[in-house]
């Protein structure tokens, strides 16, 4: 997904219904330091939100909008395409 600084993905593996892991796939925010420094703060948070929820349906990162928004996307793309 493209979320405004660049590209993010978002991987996720399932067992049956239950999410197992979420991780990035791949993320490229041009190297931007700011961009570095809120991505590296915000993924772990919305993984473990992620987990916790067992969906997409989760809170933005406060000052993270637009890495939280990509990773949203990101991650419902992914469940929809595995059927959840």
């Amino acid at each position: 997904m493209d979320y405004n600084f660049g590209i993010l993905s978002v991987k996720v593996q399932v067992t049956g219904t239950k999410i197992t892991n979420v991780s990035i796939g791949a993320i490229n925010d041009g190297g931007n330091f700011r961009s570095v420094s809120i991505d590296q703060q915000a993924i772990p948070l919305l993984e473990q939100e992620a987990m916790q929820a067992q969906s997409a349906n989760i809170q933005s990162i406060s000052g993270a909008s637009y890495t939280s928004a990509g990773f949203i996307q990101s991650l419902q793309s992914a469940l929809t395409q595995l059927g959840l």
